[in-house]
Parts: structure tokens; sequence; C-alpha cells
């Protein structure tokens, strides 16, 4: 079983973009977010594959040159988000809703990812048909495929749960696509979320993080997110080493 993931907006792209509570939002990084950790997790079922980020999956189907074979996977999902100019909070969310290229695609495994994720808050805009040009140019292949918008990226209510239920966001999409390819029963029961959005578990500086927040001697940029490649201002420098000259002298 060989399952490929793409994340929607790649060849520096942006897609669409937002700005909630003073933080900057642009739907390549999110789905690529998403990408990233569901691959990590559906490795541990199947070969998984990301479509190379620095092409544009779109832009490659509609010239013809893919940078794979779509062929040679059994499935392919592709990741994106949502878009429609809200940029006010009104308490509900916009919801979550997944495209396939005709009704004999409706299964219950693309019926699952979406429940999967309005478990964690959203509003159920259910399985839809729309032949999307990448979803197209994959069956085309014989491959099935389907186009999966997470959320609004736009709307505060919709990122709010986001940044929330990242985890159990992905994990719901991994619990659906086990079963529904054949990979093995669903996990199922609570997910520990992750500590930071936007740190991996098994990227080489993880461990760090843990520590450093864990200790008090870091926080993160809010919304769950450490930003582990921004830059480090001379202050935050000096509150670290402050921080940990605090921690030091507890100890002695």
């Amino acid at each position: 079983m060989k399952l490929l993931l793409i994340s929607g907006h790649g060849a520096g792209a942006s897609g669409a973009t937002a700005e909630h509570n003073g933080i900057a939002y642009r739907e390549a990084d999110l789905t690529r977010e998403v990408t990233a950790w569901l691959a990590a997790e559906m490795e541990k079922y199947c070969e998984t594959d990301i479509y190379p980020i620095d092409r544009d999956a779109f832009q490659d189907a509609n010239s013809g040159r893919l940078a794979v074979d779509f062929s040679e996977y059994d499935y392919i999902l592709e990741i994106h988000f949502n878009a429609i100019m809200e940029s006010y909070s009104d308490g509900e969310t916009k919801g979550t809703e997944l495209y396939v290229i005709n009704s004999k695609r409706i299964g219950s495994m693309e019926l699952a990812i979406v429940k999967n994720i309005v478990n964690c808050g959203f509003r159920n805009r259910g399985v839809k048909i729309n032949p999307f040009l990448v979803i197209r140019t994959a069956e085309r292949a014989g491959t099935p495929a389907a186009l999966l918008e997470v959320c609004f990226i736009d709307d505060p209510d919709d990122m709010a749960v986001y940044n929330a239920q990242f985890g159990n966001i992905v994990y719901g999409i991994r619990d659906a696509l086990v079963p529904g390819l054949n990979l093995g029963p669903a996990e199922g029961g609570e997910i520990a979320m992750p500590k930071f959005n936007d740190v991996r578990p098994d990227a080489w500086y993880s461990s760090a993080v843990d520590y450093v927040a864990d200790k008090g001697l870091m926080d993160g940029v809010g919304n769950n997110r450490f930003d582990p490649n921004g830059a480090v201002t001379r202050a935050q420098l000096a509150t670290v080493v402050a921080r940990l000259h605090e921690a030091l002298t507890k100890t002695n």
C-alpha cells in the first residue's frame, strides 16, 4: 500500500492568507504542517510520500509534468484550507469539507475523515463532488483521490479550534485512513496534544524544546506554536539567561 499526501500550494505559493490575534497564517504553511504530521503517523502503517513542496501539484497537473507518477499510489489525499473572506468572529465555525470527483467515490473512509475532524469542534460541510484538477488527474491515472478542506483559514473561530485541536485533527484523519485503506483497526481513544503544533516529535530539537518549555526557560509565541525557525532577539535571549540563572540559583 502506498499513500501520497499533497500539501496544497507548493513552489512558494502562499494560498489563502489571514491574520488573527496578531499572528499571520498562510495556507501553504498549514497544509505542510498537516501533511508532515500525518505522514509521520501513516508511515507506521504503510509507505507514505509527500508531494515535493518545491513543486506545485496544481501547476504540474495543468502542465502534464507531475513530479511523481500518480499511478504508483493506492490513494492520494490533497490537503487545503478554505477561505470565504470572513474576518470576524461570530462564535460559529465555518467548517470542514472533503471533495471527490463523483458520487462513486463517496465511501465510508471519506465520510469518516470529515466526521472525525468535525468531532474536534467544526461544522460538518459534508463530502461533496467537484472534479478538481489534481484529484481528477489522479483518478485518470487509476488512483482514487480526495481533496480535504480542513477548515477556514480566514475565520477566527475555525482557527481557534484548529490551534487547540491540531493533534486530534491529524489523528482523526489517520483513524479514518487506517481502517479505510485496510491497514488495520482505527486507533481510537483520546490523543495527547503536542506541546507545540509546529514542533514534530521526531524533530532533532524536539526534546530540547520540551525541556526548556517544561522548565519555564522559554515560552512559545502563542496559539500552541514555538516558531523553531524564528529569530531570537537580544531581549528574548536575556530573558532565557535570566530564567536559567534563577533556576540554577534555586537549586544551589
